[in-house]
């Protein structure tokens, strides 16, 4: 009777599992890309090479300017004919008036980018400009002490040659930087971007916050009722302007079309890639000038929906007005984006010592709470607000995502490895995307963001695989648009799982039914 019972015993033992290895082989393609990635941890320049044509989604946060690459900003300046100030490695228009013959005008610390750059003796001139438009070879030092500096700085330097003050050579360039994006996204298996550009500049917005500033009166702006402030814009001319604005990136998304040239197959580099542009805003700027441009980008998002995802807030978070003004921006945001505009919110890219404790502990909740955001932007510093649990699953529960740059946090904040809060907020349940915030000053790629998450967090396929889906299910597109993406995402991973099984000698693809099997060497 007892031998029975152990025979019996044994037999259910070896059903379950074998009904076990039958329901891991039903997926072997997954199991065998997963059991692959495992054994290359210790292998980084295979593991990159592993990555590098894995399917990644999207790319949701990212700054259009500061994603191009310092060689390409230097060949659209020195194209241009814009002048060097050497002084300070900054690119700066010609001087109104200059003789011919003398583009930059008689001060000697102004030249001519392509004439800087010119011959072999131009090598040194251009090598520092790479250095001066990104973190390339950087090292602190009294005039520029940290890594958040340096990055910062870079915008400055480098902003006429992606337009300046100019809309239209700002649109030009948009056009530009835009393909130039898209086919190294495509290069890298990106399907879609939400692109970070700033659609507002220059005198149409300089108008709107003087009409701001005169529906203030003689009390400050950010004491005055957004719904005046928003009516005074109406009244003078917001819905005309915006309506302008729409027609000029109707024209500009005809002129990437055509710069892209795409075929039936869309097989062209870039054609690959879907995008939007996300209006940003600068953060820093006057009160008047802050509000009147939300309420212009709002407005614009509402006017070109397909072409404007949402908005967002950008600039350093812990200048001295994003501080000062951080919850009237927040209730600023939720008055003028409401219900129906995306909002993503650069919140928590803080750290201790950067800012006193008394702004770290609410920009995160300020962000979900008063503004509405749907995403937030590196929330580097969630470990400092109040109740960080009771945050994390309210996120969790709206389903506010992430969006981790890993790389950006390093060198702007010096958070790396497990002081890095990405295992805390796959912990909680909270959507997590990976990004690069500005691939070009930082001089990486999203597939680097995939290596940094495997080799430092010691994150596994799955969860790989879970971030490039993450990023399609939260990107701010309508639920049509998500669907196809969906579909061209999921084609993509069996069509890269099925080229990564066939490539695997049979010991291993039994190794790896095993290891998933019964949970051999699992990751997180």
């Amino acid at each position: 009777m007892r031998r029975r019972i152990w025979i019996a015993a044994l037999l259910l033992v070896a059903a379950a599992v074998l009904v076990r290895l039958i329901v891991v082989a039903q997926d072997f393609p997954g199991v065998a890309t997963a059991a692959r990635l495992e054994t290359l941890r210790a292998d980084p320049p295979r593991l990159r090479a592993f990555l590098a044509p894995m399917p990644k989604g999207a790319d949701l946060h990212t700054h259009l300017s500061g994603a191009v690459y310092a060689e390409r900003l230097i060949g659209f300046a020195a194209a241009d004919g814009l002048c060097l100030r050497t002084a300070d490695m900054t690119l700066v228009p010609p001087p109104p008036g200059a003789a011919p013959g003398a583009a930059c005008g008689p001060d000697g610390g102004l030249v001519p980018v392509a004439e800087a750059i010119a011959g072999w003796r131009g090598q040194g001139i251009y090598d520092r400009m790479v250095n001066a438009f990104s973190m390339r070879w950087f090292v602190p030092s009294g005039a520029v002490p940290s890594g958040h500096d340096q990055f910062f700085s870079t915008f400055s330097r480098f902003n006429a040659a992606t337009g300046g003050a100019d809309f239209e050579l700002t649109l030009a360039r948009l056009a530009d930087m835009t393909v130039d994006q898209l086919r190294q996204y495509d290069a890298e298996k990106v399907q879609y971007a939400e692109l970070m550009a700033t659609l507002f500049e220059g005198e149409d917005r300089r108008r709107m916050a003087q009409v701001v500033s005169a529906a203030a009166g003689d009390r400050p702006v950010i004491e005055v009722d957004p719904a005046v402030l928003l009516a005074a814009l109406k009244a003078n001319g917001l819905d005309d302007l915006v309506a302008g604005r729409a027609r000029q990136l109707t024209a500009l998304i005809a002129r990437i079309d055509a710069l892209r040239a795409c075929d039936g197959g869309r097989t062209k580099p870039g054609c690959g890639v879907a995008f939007r542009y996300i209006a940003q805003i600068n953060r820093n700027g006057a009160p008047a000038e802050v509000f009147a441009q939300t309420a212009l980008s709002a407005a614009l998002v509402r006017a070109a929906s397909a072409i404007v995802a949402g908005i967002n807030y950008v600039g350093p978070e812990d200048f001295q007005v994003a501080r000062r003004d951080y919850r009237t921006h927040m209730g600023w945001v939720g008055f003028l984006a409401g219900t129906d505009v995306p909002v993503a919110l650069h919140a928590g890219e803080l750290w201790l010592g950067l800012v006193p404790p008394d702004d770290l502990d609410f920009h995160i909740r300020a962000a979900v709470e008063m503004a509405g955001a749907r995403r937030i932007g590196h929330g580097t510093a969630i470990a400092f607000e109040r109740d960080m649990d009771g945050l994390l699953a309210e996120m969790s529960r709206r389903g506010v995502a992430v969006e981790i740059a890993l790389t950006s946090s390093h060198v702007i904040l010096g958070v790396r490895g497990h002081a890095h809060p990405i295992l805390t907020y796959l912990a909680a349940g909270v959507p997590v995307v990976l990004a690069t915030d500005d691939a070009g000053v930082s001089r990486i790629d999203l597939t680097n963001e995939f290596v940094r998450a495997a080799l430092e967090q010691g994150v596994d396929y799955a969860r790989l695989k879970a971030f490039a889906h993450a990023a399609i299910a939260h990107a701010f597109l309508p639920e049509a648009d998500k669907a196809r993406e969906r579909e061209r995402l999921d084609a993509a991973f069996a069509a890269f799982e099925q080229d990564v099984a066939g490539t695997m000698p049979l010991p291993a693809r039994v190794a790896a039914v095993l290891r998933a099997a019964f949970g051999f060497g699992a990751g997180r």
